[in-house]
């Protein structure tokens, strides 16, 4: 017995077939682009999406014969993007999650409503980021859109409602708007005011978790899938990533790096901070919550590097390797190379959508390692930023669990492990996302009867441990020390304001 799961990165689609004991059977993977019309704007063609999910489903088929039918399709994805539909099509290219278009629609939002009032109602801070805000840009900008529109969907909901033909999202989806009310999981009657309409606007409202519906029979045909295999939701991927890392109770942390990375922590009630520099959101596990902090751009800034830096390999299979390669022959510091990873703004901890990336102290003796390694260095020392923030709200963190593509390198690992002086637990299945919306699937299905039995069940593979070393962590301090001082300089000097 076998599920699918499908997890719609921004990147790409993956389609994972996992067994009830965790074990990856089979996978396919479709790569998408999204587009940059204008400056702070960031879209995405929604066909590309449909397109990428018959591409995964169609290709996973033939693994499957009589024997070995799938129980369900798990689907996770991507979240606060904005799609507007109307008659079953979307009416323009989704909103991205990274858009930076409405910050003047922030700014109002918090001084009507306060950044705290909306904070303590969404979980969510005021910010880009969130669809509320692109909602309101739409009513604004694109009138006709705006009311012509029957829904407003995201990623999620948009793959949901290609399969099985009706419009549903989840808890840990919908805290992502700004219209859900974080403690009572429902559309919130006076957010749902604020963007000027109703209820009926909005996908049906289910648990994580939950069975959407059965595959549609011409979805069945295009892909040589069974007709009415159960489509569950389960939710955001970071939620998912977070249950298959074993956060799933206070103590323990994970930081999955993809396009973005994304610190959660597990907490046992809602928690706000009072300065709304973390989100409060919920959980993959229906009626749980956690404590999220989010970074823009961090492995889209390695591959932006990739395709712009290292052309010269770009055709090596295993470019990556050589990059990782060349970073390690750059010293702890990266030869005094700085690298702040702001390209589309900041998130957690600054909440900075006017930021921007930031290559500082280069010289002519400066090598590409050294930018690469830099990258690293950013990120991690970003992230250390959240942790810390969590730490300080909560409970010490002892263990930080890692995920996505980077954290195939040793390199970025050890380097983490150094700038959290913390230890780092790095699994086999990297993929952590479609794992843990497998788990939740299992879960739904009746194999398993709690999502603790099916983590203890589904993965079995002892996670490899990335120890600090103490000398490199204090090394590591001075380079934590130095990005502070760059951002807070260019910062409080308004410099980033000079090229808004």
């Amino acid at each position: 017995m076998s599920l699918i799961s499908l997890d719609i990165g921004t990147s790409g689609m993956r389609a994972v077939v996992y067994g009830l004991d965790g074990q990856k059977k089979e996978n396919t993977y479709f790569e998408y682009h999204s587009e940059f019309p204008q400056p702070g704007y960031v879209e995405q063609n929604p066909e590309s999406w449909k397109e990428a999910a018959i591409y995964c489903l169609s290709n996973i088929a033939p693994f499957f014969n009589g024997e070995d039918v799938p129980q369900a399709i798990a689907v996770t994805s991507q979240r606060s993007s904005l799609i507007p539909m109307k008659d079953g099509q979307p009416m323009r290219n989704a909103i991205m999650w990274q858009d930076k278009r409405t910050v003047p629609q922030c700014e109002k939002l918090i001084e009507e409503y306060t950044l705290e009032g909306l904070y303590t109602k969404a979980g969510l801070r005021t910010n880009p980021y969130f669809v509320l805000p692109k909602i309101l840009w739409l009513k604004e900008n694109q009138y006709d859109i705006y009311v012509n529109a029957e829904k407003f969907i995201g990623v999620q909901d948009l793959v949901v409602h290609y399969l099985i033909g009706q419009y549903k999202t989840d808890y840990s989806q919908a805290c992502r708007t700004m219209l859900m009310n974080i403690e009572t999981f429902t559309w919130d009657p006076d957010l749902l005011r604020i963007a000027g309409i109703t209820e009926e606007k909005l996908p049906e409202l289910v648990p994580p978790g939950s069975i959407a519906g059965g595959l549609l029979r011409e979805i069945a045909e295009k892909t040589g899938l069974a007709e009415d295999i159960p489509v569950i939701i389960s939710g955001g991927d970071q939620q998912n990533a977070a249950v298959a890392l074993g956060v799933i109770k206070p103590g323990r942390a994970e930081a999955n790096t993809g396009t973005g990375s994304f610190v959660i922590s597990a907490i046992d009630k809602p928690v706000f901070d009072e300065d709304a520099r973390v989100l409060c959101q919920a959980s993959a596990i229906a009626g749980q919550w956690i404590m999220e902090a989010g970074i823009f751009n961090t492995g889209a800034t390695y591959r932006w590097f990739k395709e712009q830096f290292c052309t010269d390999i770009q055709d090596r299979k295993n470019i990556y390797d050589i990059m990782n390669d060349e970073a390690a022959a750059s010293p702890i510091g990266s030869n005094g190379v700085i690298m702040i990873p702001h390209f589309e703004g900041s998130a957690a901890p600054y909440w900075n959508p006017l930021a921007k990336g930031v290559f500082f102290n280069l010289s002519l003796n400066t090598k590409r390692g050294d930018m690469i390694r830099s990258i690293m260095e950013g990120i991690a020392v970003e992230i250390n930023d959240d942790i810390g923030l969590m730490e300080e709200i909560t409970s010490p963190i002892e263990m930080v669990s890692v995920a996505g593509g980077m954290v195939h390198s040793d390199l970025f690992c050890k380097i983490q492990a150094n700038v959290y002086d913390k230890k780092v637990a790095r699994y086999a299945n990297s993929e952590a996302s479609s794992l843990g919306a497998a788990m939740i699937a299992a879960v739904t299905l009746g194999v398993y009867k709690n999502i603790e039995e099916a983590y203890a069940n589904m993965l079995r593979d002892k996670p490899q441990i990335f120890n600090p070393n103490e000398e490199e962590v204090i090394q590591s301090e001075v380079i934590i020390r130095r990005k502070h001082k760059l951002y807070q300089a260019l910062n409080d000097q308004d410099a980033y304001k000079f090229f808004a």
